[in-house]
């Protein structure tokens, strides 16, 4: 956790401020996501807003980077399996679900 302002830069495969590198394996990105939402929320956004902020910047990312894409549209099993599990939080979960269908990737 840090402090400062969001920075909603993105540049190659992070979202620069919340640093969250696509190119890491899932539990460094869930683990990553869940640091941003509790930044933005130490920053006064609610739990929605802060899920939201993270997702929009997900498929931003995304967008920009066909890589990243591929690597969200491949951890949709290991999300759904992984909060089935209870491995994944369900804020993360809930901000991998919003960015997977503000993509159209159906889950």
């Amino acid at each position: 956790m840090g402090s400062g302002n969001y920075n909603e830069s993105i540049q190659g495969n992070y979202i620069q401020g919340n640093f969250i590198n696509t190119g890491q394996d899932l539990s460094q990105v869930t683990a990553q996501i869940q640091e941003s939402l509790i930044q933005l929320q130490t920053q006064g956004y609610t739990p929605e807003d802060a899920q939201q902020k993270v997702a929009s910047d997900l498929v931003s990312q995304a967008n920009n980077d066909s890589q990243a894409k591929s690597r969200l549209v491949k951890w949709t099993q290991y999300v759904l399996d992984g909060a089935a599990n209870g491995l994944i939080g369900e804020a993360v979960v809930e901000v991998v679900k919003l960015t997977l269908g503000l993509l159209g990737i159906p889950l």
